[in-house]
């Protein structure tokens, strides 16, 4: 087995994430020893999309300098191997092949840009194995929403909707206004009703991203992020309810006020919140565990 630091980037439509670990590679397997660091930076790269589905120059030099901003830290933890993967937001983007290619010239990290079926399955990849039985998995993105369903052995179903927490904040959440609130709940409904085949079925709902566990840590009202405490942590229909109360009671200024609140998700946090609550009516589930594990995880062990 080789050891090696290898580091992985995630970039999503409303965050870039670095994580590096210690892993051990053979032929077969890569296995994570040791994590040693992440970090999340908000890009709000979906604000930067245009009507031709281009993302601006504007968004793109802000990804470009986090991404070095990364690189600096991969370099002082003298990582072997670094690999970029892009979400919704590149993915769904007209000059995606221009980004890519900005990113390798400006930052020598070659950027892998992946489907959504792809996104699903390195995030329950990530995340399965922190539990013994079925789950249905739900990681909401900036820009789309992906459900898996399945166990450590067998992936049953996987599925990505164009429904997240910027794509909706953009269609019906403009300068604050929350009028719309009835439609976004409807829309979201009809695009993710598929999920209602699982509705009876014995599972685990378990969520994983910056929506979910922002949310624990604005109910535990968490001065300082406590990712031991977030992992594995089980929010309530009551407990969703009471935060989006708290944040439809607020203007933006004021939400990015809130003790447990990353300022630069106070514009998304809301839609975000909807999105878990429709999903839990249409399940019949009146909670979601969850997961500090995701697609960092997943591609750590996935990509080469």
């Amino acid at each position: 087995m080789i050891k090696y630091i290898k580091g992985i980037i995630d970039i999503g439509t409303n965050s870039c994430r670095l994580f590096l670990a210690e892993v051990g590679e053979s032929e077969n397997k890569i296995e994570i020893l040791r994590k040693i660091y992440k970090e999340t930076r908000i890009t709000k790269l979906g604000n930067f999309i245009q009507s031709d589905t281009s993302i601006s120059n504007e968004g793109v030099e802000k990804l470009i300098e986090i991404i070095k901003y990364f690189k600096n830290i991969c370099d002082k933890y003298e990582c072997k191997k670094i690999i970029g993967f892009a979400t919704s937001a590149v993915r769904e983007s007209s000059n995606k092949d221009e980004i890519v290619e900005r990113i390798k010239k400006e930052s020598d990290i070659e950027v892998r840009v992946i489907s959504g079926d792809q996104e699903g399955k390195i995030t329950f990849a990530g995340s399965s194995t922190e539990f013994s039985k079925k789950i249905l998995l739900m990681d909401i993105g900036g820009g789309s929403t992906e459900f898996i369903f399945g166990d450590r052995e067998k992936i049953d179903y996987v599925k990505s909707f164009k429904v997240g927490a910027v794509r909706e904040t953009k269609k019906y959440f403009q300068n604050d206004n929350y009028d719309d609130i009835k439609s976004c709940i409807t829309s979201v409904r009809e695009r993710i009703g598929e999920i209602e085949k699982f509705k009876g079925q014995d599972f685990i709902f378990v969520g994983v991203a910056g929506t979910v566990t922002t949310n624990v840590s604005v109910y535990e009202e968490m001065k300082v992020y406590d990712s031991e405490k977030v992992h594995l942590y089980t929010l309530t229909k009551k407990n969703l309810k009471r935060n989006l109360d708290k944040f439809l009671s607020l203007r933006l200024k004021e939400r990015m006020e809130m003790i447990g609140l990353q300022p630069e998700r106070g514009e998304n946090i809301i839609a975000g919140t909807l999105i878990i609550l429709e999903a839990m009516d249409i399940l019949g589930k009146d909670e979601i565990v969850v997961s500090e594990c995701d697609g960092l995880e997943g591609a750590m062990i996935n990509f080469r």
